[in-house]
């Protein structure tokens, strides 16, 4: 345990994969680094519980950007064990009447899959990727691990350059419009790309976030598995920031901000432990940040306008809903008779079999409804580990993951969990009706409550700590004061999930607060840019 009576440099609120990141950067940087979790474990989203040998990620499971975030490399985690699996099949929509149509990371494989369905398809699924791929490789992965542009500053940038003018074209359309104006005649292939890229809470008929359905969907068919569960890469940034000196310390709720002279001084635990800094970052929403921690009658003398911007923070619109199960055998799918590949994809959507159908069920979500409507993966068909089949042969791994209200028309989450549990296992079986037979062993259900209980920033079941919404993305999140980091308030930084360029592990609010702490601190920022962040910045695309 850490003493009270030491100062640090830098004390970080929330050991969650920002904070721990923020945390390893700054203590190898030569920083005294004080990292408290309130939980009994760190790692925030990247949730990994082991039942009986099965690995159920109950949160964090499909990483978008394992393959481009500077932190894997900078902090060694592949030495510090954190592997990936990259399935050469992302995605699969299955239909009731047993056909599918796959996606693959490869495009030209893509293309072959589509042309079952539509040559014209085929070629016109070729033009487009080829479009997103440019906009998400050259402006929008760099973009996402800098710092966030003031929205005129950004429109004059993005003007010079005919992939900037592209994308403020698209930004200014719903992800549906997009799709729209693709001109695929498929409706299987014009479903699942709205669904991708919608998936994690982007509105399919709202306007100002379009630029998010190509970075989401490209990124998604590019999606990569911890192998042995998402929490192995929380607990190898753990060990990064441990080894430079940093002190880690669960079950350690602060409960206050010390302001002091108007500047951020330091924290005061639940148990009225105190520990001074030189600066304090916190990793909580706003709300738990400057209402809370800080509350509103210091906020009234230090920032009032954080006052009424933080009150008017907008949760997620829906949230999830899933089944984790350790099952004696695989689910087998029938659709994998008309196209093998679904065997092999990572997710299979279910319950999509039109455009409409997508928008009928997030409609029926956002009023309240269930919907069995989402898709499932079977985690032990790409990992091993995350099943005991070195025990018992044969046995999987397998989550249904589905949008979900916070609150539910039929009555509370504690009453319907189960129930909705069992409608979608009756769903399920029809896609798999070798599961009416296999045995479950484990069965987990998490519904919406349980997010909010077990990840208290995430509140409504807000996976993100807060909407994606024009209001709260890029320079607005959390707002216009606090997106580069720092805070209005001396000395107190935010770098959680509510702040650019969001949430879904990224690992970009932490790598990024930690190159602005660095220079404030003085500290020597000893990682480089990766050379993607050079070539953007030399097209004059990001700052």
């Amino acid at each position: 345990m850490t003493q009270a009576s030491k100062r640090y440099d830098v004390i970080i609120i929330g050991a969650g994969p920002n904070g721990l990141t923020a945390g390893a950067y700054l203590a190898k940087a030569g920083a005294s680094v004080l990292i408290l979790e309130r939980s009994h474990e760190t790692g925030g989203g990247l949730v990994t519980e082991d039942f009986s040998g099965f690995r159920f990620n109950l949160h964090a499971t499909y990483m978008m950007m394992m393959d481009v975030m500077p932190a894997y490399k900078d902090l060694e985690l592949e030495a510090n064990g954190v592997g990936y699996i990259q399935p050469d099949v992302p995605v699969s929509l299955i239909t009731k009447d047993g056909k599918a149509l796959s996606l693959y990371r490869d495009t030209e494989r893509s293309a072959k899959s589509i042309e079952r369905f539509s040559a014209k398809d085929a070629a016109t699924y070729r033009r487009v990727m080829a479009e997103w791929k440019a906009m998400v490789d050259e402006v929008l992965i760099p973009a996402t691990y800098t710092l966030p542009v003031p929205p005129l500053d950004q429109v004059e940038m993005f003007n010079s350059q005919e992939i900037g003018k592209k994308l403020l074209e698209v930004s200014e359309k719903t992800p549906k419009e997009i799709i729209d104006e693709c001109g695929f005649e498929n409706e299987y292939l014009k479903t699942v790309l709205l669904h991708l890229g919608c998936m994690w809470g982007i509105e399919p008929e709202v306007t100002g976030l379009g630029f998010m359905l190509p970075l989401i969907a490209n990124r998604m068919l590019n999606a990569a598995l911890i192998k042995g569960g998402s929490h192995m890469m929380s607990s190898a940034i753990h060990r990064v920031a441990v080894a430079h000196g940093a002190d880690v310390v669960d079950a350690s709720e602060v409960t206050r901000i010390i302001i002091s002279n108007d500047r951020a001084t330091g924290v005061e635990l639940i148990d009225g432990r105190k520990y001074e800094a030189k600066v304090v970052v916190s990793t909580a929403d706003p709300v738990s940040t400057f209402l809370k921690l800080i509350g509103e009658k210091t906020c009234k003398q230090v920032y009032p306008e954080v006052i009424e911007s933080t009150k008017d923070w907008e949760w997620d619109h829906w949230s999830l809903f899933g089944v984790h199960l350790g099952l004696s055998e695989a689910p087998k799918y029938t659709a994998a008779k008309f196209d093998p590949a679904v065997d092999k994809a990572m997710l299979k959507l279910i319950g999509f079999e039109s455009v409409a159908d997508f928008l009928s069920h997030i409609k029926k979500v956002k009023a309240g409804g269930f919907s069995t409507a989402g898709h499932t993966t079977t985690l032990s068909d790409f990992d091993p580990l995350q099943a005991p089949t070195d025990i018992f042969p044969g046995t999987a791994a397998a989550r249904w993951e589905c949008h979900a209200p916070f609150k539910l028309n039929d009555g509370d989450w504690q009453q319907q969990a189960e129930k909705c549990a069992d409608k979608v296992l009756a769903t399920w079986k029809e896609y798999a009706p070798n599961m009416a037979k296999a045995k479950v062993i484990q069965r987990y259900v998490y519904p919406p409550t349980y997010i909010e209980q077990k990840l208290v920033n995430m509140v409504k079941g807000s996976i993100k700590h807060g909407a994606y919404a024009s209001t709260q993305m890029g320079f607005l999140r959390p707002n216009v004061d606090c997106s580069s980091y720092r805070t209005p308030i001396k000395n107190l930084y935010m770098c959680g999930a509510s702040t650019y360029p969001g949430g879904m592990i990224l690992l970009a609010n932490g790598y990024n607060a930690a190159g602005v702490i660095a220079k404030d601190l003085s500290l020597n920022r000893w990682w480089q840019e990766p050379a993607y962040i050079k070539e953007a910045r030399k097209k004059g695309l990001v700052p």
